[in-house]
């Protein structure tokens, strides 16, 4: 499976431009789809924020891309560990590389996945919290080696703020995998909310007014 080694993307500038530095959404989508999928969704959500909509960078065929490889069986999802932490790496350096964007606040960077894109959102967010504000995790789950992985509370000075929204009737990842999440979460000190929903593995427009509520109280 042929790898991009810098992360591409679309860019969406703030529609409402305050003082200073516009604060940034950037938006992770799920296995098998491609930048285009999260941008006008993420860029509906704050008119503050200008949007990064990221494509991960494992070709898997015509606009159809992924973080990592992964195999679903009866024992659960088991992923490649090496491009998952590849695919972290990459996602880390595009976030430090936006300190010299003449429009965005690197200081101010929330990461929005769904599926996959949770995953990856979820994984940067424990390993590396002073890099970013804010989560919305839709549908996802935490990888066991990153869970292993978290500090105990009171250990990190600086954590991002999360938003954890699953569908009771997801049966992709099923719900139990944003509740194990939850867990760890309360475990490393992260301020959270966590609500489900009357769906399946999908972004609803029930979700959409939620995150829309969120960022307004909070950011």
């Amino acid at each position: 499976m042929k790898t991009d080694n810098k992360l591409q993307a679309i860019y969406i500038p703030a529609k409402e431009k305050g003082p200073g530095k516009s604060p940034v959404i950037i938006a992770l989508h799920g296995v098998g789809s491609n930048e285009k999928d999260l941008a006008e969704f993420a860029s509906s959500l704050d008119p503050r924020f200008a949007v990064f909509s990221l494509r991960a960078p494992l070709v898997m065929g015509p606009e159809s891309f992924a973080w990592f490889q992964v195999r679903f069986t009866a024992e659960g999802p088991i992923h490649n560990r090496e491009e998952a932490e590849q695919s972290r790496r990459l996602l880390k350096e595009f976030i430090k590389d936006l300190k010299s964007h003449p429009d965005v606040d690197a200081r101010k960077v929330l990461l929005l996945g769904f599926s996959q894109g949770t995953i990856m959102s979820l994984s940067l967010g424990f390993t590396e919290p002073e890099l970013v504000r804010g989560i919305v995790a839709i549908g996802g789950r935490t990888l066991q080696e990153i869970s292993q992985g978290v500090v105990p509370d009171g250990t990190v000075t600086s954590t991002p703020k999360v938003l954890l929204l699953h569908g009771v009737h997801d049966n992709k990842l099923p719900l139990f995998h944003s509740e194990a999440t939850a867990e760890t979460l309360k475990k490393a000190g992260f301020a959270f909310n966590f609500k489900t929903y009357n769906a399946g593995h999908e972004i609803t427009p029930e979700m959409r007014d939620d995150i829309s509520e969120w960022l307004k109280a909070n950011f």
